[in-house]
């Protein structure tokens, strides 16, 4: 923990001591003498006439952290893209607004159909009637060769010349109506493929809700628009489950499964900080999920809202450190000021290691319990 005091310079003196360093090539250039080459550096003192206080923080034991602020935006789990399966045919109708809730399995929207419901209705009539002849061929078929029978049985002396007569018209009786089924079920057969190749056009005329949801996006003027197959002209978006989503896969490892971290949200209805979970981190890749964490559900937080994570990108535990606003440097080298016996300010080297957000973890140069100018 860091403390604060002020320290005031002994009023006797009547005047402030500043401190200046410099190295012994500079004094040389000035004409100040021969430089020094014991490699400590020279402190030149400057009185001013004011008396000067301190702010003062101890040297502790303590944690230093650096954290990153990753921006996250807060959007649904599943969405989906619609579009016509046709091209070159009128929007008939649009039947929803953005905004409007939509069912699994509702027409949202259609394409101009006349055209194909009277091809439909055609070939549905030929099917049926073809069927039916197909029907009444079986039983002519059997009329006939019933009459052949009966003709045989009481019109002929029932010879053997006679009976080989009967069996070659029975004969061609089956083969005449063979090649007329042969003849409507190839009829049939193609009104059917043409057929379902209508209606699969039909169905692809025709925008169908895949999922329960709100309708997010439709294209501008769709009703009356020519239709281009592919295109996505209307979005619906499930709003029942929403997650935080980065796009930071440098700082993944940050991160740990069921390990809460913090985000902040600073505008909107949803403002205020919260406390999320890595969701499905099996499964992240270029976008990385979270979750609320419990008791942040509730929370009136609309789609598209935008915040920021805050990751650990590095920590020490326990460690000595002083704030960094007392942390200086100077070619390369880390330095903070001191009060000496005397109360003049002086400059003390140290060896630092992890910079954190607040604090600076010192290596060498300071002891616990001393102090330091912050400023």
């Amino acid at each position: 923990m860091v403390t604060g005091n002020r320290s005031r310079k002994n009023n006797k003196t009547g005047r402030r001591l500043a401190l200046v360093w410099l190295w012994g090539s500079v004094l040389a250039m000035a004409g100040c003498g021969q430089p020094r080459d014991d490699g400590q550096d020279i402190i030149v003192v400057e009185q001013e006439a004011e008396p000067v206080l301190y702010d003062m923080a101890v040297v502790t034991l303590g944690d230093v952290r650096k954290t990153q602020r990753i921006k996250c935006t807060y959007q649904q789990l599943n969405d989906e893209s619609l579009s016509f399966g046709i091209s070159g045919i009128s929007v008939k109708r649009v039947y929803v607004q953005e905004g409007d809730v939509v069912a699994k399995g509702q027409v949202l929207a259609e394409l101009s159909s006349a055209s194909r419901q009277e091809e439909m209705a055609r070939l549905e009539y030929q099917i049926a009637r073809n069927q039916l002849q197909m029907d009444y061929s079986r039983i002519n078929e059997d009329y006939e060769i019933s009459t052949l029978w009966l003709n045989y049985l009481y019109q002929s002396g029932q010879s053997q010349a006679d009976r080989e007569r009967l069996d070659e018209a029975v004969a061609q009786v089956q083969q005449n109506y063979s090649y007329a089924r042969e003849d409507y079920q190839d009829a049939m057969g193609l009104d059917l493929l043409q057929l379902e190749q209508i209606r699969q056009e039909e169905a692809a005329s025709r925008l169908v809700a895949g999922m329960s949801g709100t309708v997010s996006h439709i294209k501008e003027k769709l009703e009356g628009s020519t239709s281009v197959r592919g295109e996505e002209v209307l979005t619906i978006i499930d709003g029942s489950e929403c997650l935080f989503m980065t796009e930071a896969p440098e700082y993944a490892s940050c991160f740990q499964e069921g390990e809460e971290v913090y985000m902040e949200i600073t505008s909107g209805s949803g403002a205020g900080k919260y406390a999320l979970l890595p969701h499905e981190m099996g499964q992240w890749g270029e976008q990385q999920l979270f979750s609320m964490a419990d008791g942040g559900e509730n929370a009136t937080i609309e789609v598209g809202t935008v915040g920021s994570i805050v990751a650990v990108v590095d920590q020490r535990s326990q460690v000595l450190c002083v704030p960094a606003a007392a942390v200086h440097s100077a070619e390369g080298r880390d330095y903070v000021y001191v009060l000496g016996d005397d109360q003049m300010r002086e400059v003390k080297w140290i060896e630092t290691g992890l910079y954190g957000d607040s604090m600076v973890e010192v290596l060498s140069g300071l002891t616990e319990g001393e102090r330091v100018i912050l400023r």
